[in-house]
């Protein structure tokens, strides 16, 4: 029972590609502006486009798509569940019904809510894994830093909320092979997960995050001592290594950016949404 091989956020994988070359500052802003037009898509045919620029940043990132989407696996009930709840809940006044059951009616626009608002969450997911897989941790910090580096004028400690959420995101990792570990020694003493009905294998899962919890503030107590102990105070008087710096890559990048962020613009005005 292999819990770990279908985490892929917080992965990097090294590569020689163009994507992997690519200015942090540059990846970041653009897997940005990829969500903020994920959340105006209303229509199938701009899904497609968005699906074929999605999937030309895979093939150049030289990344295989079974690899890029295989943390999708362990959200699939989660989004059947949220299909399922979005189909027989959400309804318009002149919806169709598509059919009824007890007191459960399906209409026309709970399915399109369904598909989008599913799209919506599989490509968002396949956007920010994508970033991960191509940036180093040490780069996307540095790049984070540099563009919210601005907002140390107004008091906001940047480096400080940057080193934050980079530590969550390897959290995310770390307690996946936690509780790979922790079902592995339930199993080892008898416990079988993939027997019993739902309700059955759900109060089985229920002991196994106990001593989860405890692991994750174990090691984040281990953690703050560790960086106690090297007399770390925050982001003030902090120098770099490396410095960024922006090539003809970046530029030929967000050029690309700008010409399909204009060309999702114009199919969102021109398809009229369905809801």
């Amino acid at each position: 029972m292999e819990l770990t091989k279908n985490i892929t956020l917080g992965i990097y994988l090294p590569g020689e590609t163009s994507i992997h070359r690519l200015d942090p500052r540059t990846k970041i802003i653009a897997t940005t502006l990829l969500i903020i037009l994920l959340l105006f898509i209303r229509s199938y045919e701009a899904y497609g486009v968005f699906f074929i620029f999605t999937a030309a940043i895979i093939y150049f990132a030289g990344i295989p798509p079974r690899f890029a989407l295989c943390g999708l696996k362990p959200m699939l009930p989660v989004l059947i569940l949220m299909w399922v709840f979005q189909l027989f809940l959400y309804s318009t006044p002149d919806a169709e019904v598509l059919f009824s059951w007890f007191i459960f009616t399906a209409t026309d626009t709970g399915l399109h809510m369904g598909n989008m608002i599913t799209l919506r969450v599989l490509f968002l997911f396949t956007v920010t894994t994508m970033l991960t897989l191509t940036t180093s941790i040490v780069s996307l910090t540095d790049g984070l830093e540099s563009l919210l580096n601005p907002l140390r004028k107004i008091g906001l400690p940047s480096q400080e909320l940057v080193m934050t959420m980079v530590i969550a995101l390897r959290f995310v990792l770390i307690l996946a092979e936690e509780l790979d570990k922790i079902v592995k020694a339930q199993m080892a003493r008898g416990v079988a997960f993939d027997r019993g009905n739902f309700i059955q294998k759900t109060r089985k899962i229920f002991p196994v995050f106990l001593p989860l919890f405890i692991n994750a503030f174990k090691r984040a107590e281990e953690l703050i001592v560790a960086m106690e102990a090297r007399s770390y105070s925050g982001g003030k008087g902090r120098t770099k290594m490396k410095t960024l710096h922006m090539g003809r890559v970046d530029l030929a990048a967000g050029g690309i950016m700008i010409l399909y962020a204009a060309l999702m613009v114009f199919i969102l005005f021109s398809v009229s949404p369905r809801i």
